[in-house]
């Protein structure tokens, strides 16, 4: 039985895609005098983007071709799939680290697409996030605090953190309900890796497929 399509749901997808495509300030060193104005523009602005995507006409194909070019855009995606390819990474050689990343960034962009389309095609309406209270959280960067307003539901809460250590602006983790996304998606990707014994080659060749 596939998993529901509910706007709970969407918004954890969501969250992911953004967390697999703005992973660079993984190690806390110190940020360089990231203002709190251009960390509330570029959350603002992610959650813009895929907004718009999720809304957007087309097939789930075309989805995935605009997906990825926002996660390239926005993200550092070497650092990305080193960080969710785990100690894997050190055992692969410089032909599969690079085929890795660019198999993961096919495969991120692709999965989510596909369930965007499947939300899209409920016809429910959006909802919106609140974006509050931006907290200096010291050599790691800012935390913008944001709120989804639900009709008829709860809140929820999410946390992004904004890190411009790579150099460039980019969110380092996102936190919804207290559940850090970061340490989401690096389990998934060693799961697959575990389902397939190890094989690096074979989950390059899947994630690609």
């Amino acid at each position: 039985m596939g998993m529901r399509i509910d706007r709970r749901n969407l918004l954890i997808w969501t969250a992911q895609i953004v967390i697999a495509a703005t992973t660079a300030g993984l190690v806390p060193t110190l940020s360089h005098a990231l203002a709190e104005n251009d960390a509330t523009a570029h959350v603002q602005v992610t959650i813009n983007e895929v907004s718009s995507l999720v809304d957007s006409a087309g097939d789930s194909a075309a989805k995935a071709v605009r997906l990825r070019e926002i996660m390239e855009q926005r993200a550092a995606m070497p650092q990305i799939a080193r960080f969710a390819a785990g100690i894997a990474w050190r055992s692969m050689n410089a032909d599969q680290q690079s085929r890795f990343v660019a198999a993961f960034t096919k495969f991120v962009s692709s999965v989510y697409a596909s369930r965007f389309q499947e939300y899209a095609s409920t016809g429910k309406s959006a909802e919106s996030f609140k974006i509050g209270q931006v907290v200096d959280a010291g050599r790691k960067g800012m935390l913008v605090k944001t709120t989804i307003i639900r009709t008829g539901e709860a809140p929820v809460n999410v946390e992004w953190l904004v890190t411009d250590q790579p150099g460039q602006v980019l969110i380092a983790d996102i936190v919804i309900e207290g559940v850090s996304l970061l340490i989401t998606q690096r389990e998934e990707i060693g799961g697959m890796l575990e389902a397939r014994h190890g094989d690096v080659e074979k989950l390059i060749s899947d994630l690609a497929a």
